[in-house]
This record gives C-alpha cells, sequence and structure tokens, in this order.
C-alpha cells in the first residue's frame, strides 16, 4: 500500500458535465430533439444493463414524455464529442429488455463511461427524491438548473445536492495483522474495514483517528496516517475517503453500539477464512476491497466477496 489507489470503480468518469449548459432556460428543449442525445432511465434506483453488463441508453424518441414530465423527472449528466447524456427518473419498467440491477453489484463490472453516468445519475435520483420539500420552510420545491438544484416555491432559496464525507481505513499491527471488523446487522462471515461519517467540524484525518478507538479500542499513529484515494458511494450521498493507518495498541475493546466484533488477520489466517467462506469480503464495487487488497499485496479471488 505504497501508492494512491487508482481506477476505483465509482471515482471513473468519461463524461464533462457541462455545468454551463444548466443556466440556460431552454437547455431540455434543445437537447431533446437532438438525434445525439442518449437517456438513462433510473428505475427506482436501479440502473437498466444487458447480458453482458453494458448499460443500455436510449433516444428521447423512445419516450412519450409530455413537456411538464421531462421537466420534472428529467436531468442533464454531460456531453461527449458524440453524444449529449440526461437520466430519467421513473418507476415503471420503461424498457422490456433490461435488466435493472443496483449499481453498488455492478459498479466495478462497468465501463468508465457507464460507470460515471450511473453514479452521477444515482447520486441525483437520491437527493432528488428526498428533497422534495424544502428543509426551511416546508414548501415543495421545483426542479431547477437541469437537475442540479431544486428551488423553493415559497421563498425561491436554491437547494443544492450534498456530499457526506466518511472515512475508511485499512488498520495493520506492526506484525502486519489487518483489523477488519462486522457490523451488527451483518451475517456471522461478512467483514470489511473501518468506516465512519466525518462528524461537524472534524477534519477526516481525526474522524479516521475517533472511529477506529470507538469501533476497536486501537490506537493508532497518527504519524503513519496516508490518504490513498476516494470513490463517490452514492446510497444515497457519501464520499469515501480511503486510508490507511498502523496501530499503536492491539488488545481489541468495542465500545460502538453498530459493531458484534472486531479481528487482526495475519495473512495465513486471512487466506485460509476467505477459502473457508468464514470470511466474506465486500464487492470490488467498494473501497473497502481495494483497500484490502492493497494490503493483501496481489489480485484477490473474487469467490472472496460475499
Amino acid at each position: 500500500m505504497s501508492h494512491l489507489l487508482s481506477e476505483l470503480p465509482l471515482a471513473r468518469f468519461e463524461v464533462d458535465r457541462a455545468a454551463y449548459l444548466r443556466s440556460r432556460p431552454d437547455w431540455l428543449t434543445e437537447i431533446w430533439t437532438q438525434d445525439s442525445t442518449r437517456v438513462l432511465v433510473v428505475n427506482d434506483g436501479k440502473i437498466p444493463v444487458t447480458d453482458d453488463l453494458s448499460l443500455i441508453l436510449t433516444k428521447p424518441g423512445h419516450f412519450n414524455l409530455l413537456s411538464a414530465q421531462v421537466a420534472e423527472d428529467i436531468s442533464l449528466l454531460g456531453v461527449t464529442s458524440e453524444h449529449t447524456y440526461l437520466v430519467y427518473f421513473t418507476t415503471n419498467d420503461q424498457l422490456s429488455e433490461a435488466s435493472w440491477v443496483s449499481l453498488r453489484d455492478v459498479g466495478a463490472q462497468l465501463s468508465a463511461l457507464d460507470v460515471g453516468l450511473a453514479t452521477s445519475a444515482t447520486a441525483l435520483g437520491a437527493w432528488h427524491e428526498n428533497h422534495k420539500y424544502c428543509a426551511k420552510c416546508g414548501a415543495s420545491t421545483i426542479v431547477s438548473a437541469a437537475g442540479w438544484s431544486r428551488t423553493c416555491s415559497m421563498e425561491k432559496t436554491e437547494h443544492y445536492p450534498r456530499t457526506e464525507p466518511a472515512m475508511i481505513v485499512a488498520v495493520q499491527d506492526q506484525a502486519g495483522r489487518i483489523l477488519l471488523g462486522r457490523r451488527k446487522q451483518w451475517a456471522d462471515s461478512w467483514f470489511s474495514t473501518l468506516a465512519g461519517f466525518v462528524e461537524a467540524g472534524e477534519s477526516a484525518e481525526s474522524c479516521v483517528i475517533r472511529e477506529v478507538f470507538e469501533e476497536s479500542g486501537i490506537t493508532i499513529d497518527p504519524n503513519t496516517l496516508q490518504y490513498l484515494g476516494s470513490q463517490p458511494w452514492p446510497f444515497p450521498a457519501s464520499l469515501m475517503l480511503g486510508y490507511r493507518a498502523t496501530a499503536i495498541s492491539t488488545d481489541l475493546k468495542s465500545d460502538d453500539d453498530e459493531m458484534a466484533e472486531v479481528k487482526w488477520f495475519s495473512r495465513s489466517e486471512f487466506i485460509a477464512a476467505c477459502e473457508s467462506k468464514g470470511l466474506q469480503l465486500p464487492n470490488q464495487t467498494t473501497i473497502a476491497w481495494h483497500l484490502i487488497q492493497a494490503w493483501f499485496g496481489e489480485d484477490m479471488p473474487t469467490t472472496w466477496c460475499r
């Protein structure tokens, strides 16, 4: 783990977000009629893929939508030299040939173009669903800025999507063992690296130190704390900040209400537990998989995923 993690699955993006188009009042009227426009449908939080896990994108003519529906349910994702990409949020199956899947399950298998579109679309969809009313006065909000803000119908204040920073860390001890934990709602074999949300007025590094101690009783050496990379986790609105650190202590004692247990694993114990299915890891879409693999030092079999 001597270098920054690269090519984290949900961090890949090949589309210009084209923020300059969001302020144009007629942006959608123009884009909707272009032959180069492609639409990603998000159906109740799920994305449509083919059998070989390619994202299904359609032309606007596929949909029989009124202009009012279009303005409320469609957002701009971005542009490339060939296409303009939109997302259409619905709760109806608009594509009979599609398999509807969660981004968290297939993100690592999608192309960079597809995963970038799907990640932004998933994040926007979750935000729109949870922000239909003004947090200050309770009035309804109206979609604005090509889907990248909502405007209060009473006070005309604008509300924007927010990202919640969370740290996730691969902790090892002086002997090279890795620290993994299991949350109470997980199956007995499910373990992952430790993680937690950054609190108000707290730095990401302070969060790492605090969360590791709360979840395991382990004190880490702040001088060993190293940032490795980040990726969005739009379920619904997190940005995962990946770190590694070395522990000063090794005695485990968790006072955290969310954790069922925490364990140290040597390399041999880790391999044996994974091969016996006594230890099942988060899938390849997660930053946790990549942090653990960086500690492991070589590619891990996908059969070790849960």
